[in-house]
This record gives C-alpha cells, sequence and structure tokens, in this order.
C-alpha cells in the first residue's frame, strides 16, 4: 500500500464536501434566514478551489495537474478491467475535472445573483441587470449537475465497497494499492497554501465592498 493522496489534499477533499452539502442544504431549504450562511459556504468554497489550483501546481506528486490526463481508449479499459493500477482511475479523473469546473461556476455566479427581493451577492451591484440575470439563471440550474456529479461519486464509491474494492479507503488513509513512489505530505506548504487562498478570496471581497 503505497502512500498517493497527502493530507492537506484529504483534508480539502472533507472540507469542500461539507461545504458543498451546507450549500446545498442552506440554498435548497427555502429558509431566508440561511442566506447569510449560504454565501458563506459560498466564500469558502471559493477558497477551497483556489486552494485546489495552487496544490494542482506545487501539491502531492500524485494530485498535480500532470496527473490529470487521461484517453478515451483509457476511460473505456477502466470498465473492461484492462486499466492500469494507477492513483487515479480514468471516470475519476474526469469526474473531479467537472466536477470542479461546476462547483466553480456555480460559487462565481453566485457572487453576482440576486432574487430582486431579500438577497443579492456581494458583486451583483457592480454589473448590470443583465448579467445578473444571467448570473442568477446559470446559479439556480448548475446546481443539479452538481448533484448529479457528487451522486454519481457516491454510487461508484458505494458499488467498490460492495465490490470489496478498497478504492473508497485511500481518502481516509492516503494509501492505495499502487506500484509507484509515495508522495510527500507538504503540511507547511499546504498550510500556507490555505492561508493564502483564504487571504485572496477575503481580500477580493473587502476590496469589492
Amino acid at each position: 500500500m503505497t502512500r498517493v493522496w497527502d493530507l492537506p489534499f484529504r483534508l480539502w477533499h472533507w472540507a469542500l464536501a461539507l461545504c458543498v452539502l451546507f450549500s446545498l442544504y442552506t440554498g435548497l431549504a427555502g429558509d431566508i434566514s440561511l442566506m447569510d450562511w449560504h454565501q458563506r459556504s459560498g466564500f469558502a468554497i471559493l477558497a477551497l478551489l483556489l486552494f485546489r489550483v495552487g496544490w494542482w501546481l506545487w501539491g502531492g506528486r500524485y494530485v498535480r495537474l500532470s496527473h490529470y490526463r487521461t484517453t478515451p481508449r483509457r476511460f473505456v479499459e477502466h470498465f473492461t478491467g484492462a486499466g492500469n493500477a494507477d492513483p487515479h482511475t480514468s471516470p475519476g479523473i474526469v469526474l473531479a475535472l467537472v466536477l470542479i469546473g461546476a462547483l466553480a461556476v456555480q460559487a462565481v455566479t453566485g457572487l453576482f445573483s440576486t432574487d430582486d427581493i431579500f438577497n443579492e451577492g456581494p458583486l451583483t451591484r457592480h454589473v448590470g441587470d443583465d448579467v445578473s440575470a444571467a448570473m442568477t439563471w446559470v446559479h439556480h440550474r448548475v446546481f443539479w449537475i452538481i448533484i448529479a456529479l457528487v451522486s454519481t461519486h457516491i454510487a461508484a464509491n458505494a458499488i467498490y465497497a460492495m465490490m470489496r474494492n478498497p478504492i473508497p479507503l485511500a481518502i481516509f488513509t492516503g494509501r492505495k494499492e499502487v506500484d509507484h513512489p509515495p508522495t510527500e505530505q507538504y503540511l507547511l506548504r499546504g498550510l500556507f497554501t490555505a492561508a493564502a487562498a483564504g487571504a485572496l478570496v477575503y481580500g477580493a471581497l473587502l476590496w469589492t465592498a
């Protein structure tokens, strides 16, 4: 068993999962009093996405962007059992990239969204009504894509678990059965990257306030 997921990546994964679930709940509950928390959760997701961009560049060996490459052939081979034992599965790469893209769209459009009555994003007043209406339209629909992707991710791991495949345990232990050298943990680098991502989001919100 080789350590393929560093600790900062695993903490990021669970923090993002909690924030996404919380954002879905506060956004869909129909309780106006939860909208402030919905916005805060959106800001946290933006910071987590910025962290992930940084971690793509200087994170653990197997979470860098160079390891998020696949082909249609490798995608099909995974389901035929002919794929290689790599840290990432080909479908996992596709799902991760699409999900991160969808979350980025959802978080950014939320900054410009408004219900024209009680709530509006912090940047809504900086754009015209047409732009805000378009952003709101997208924000009110992309979450369905996010729900579908998250459901697919959970279902895939449930199937792995039923097949007694240890893949789902890797996000807890960081280890998978692959013939690759272990990754470093980069704990201090992860701490600085998280602090920088949070500071960038907070500073940008203050600057545009």
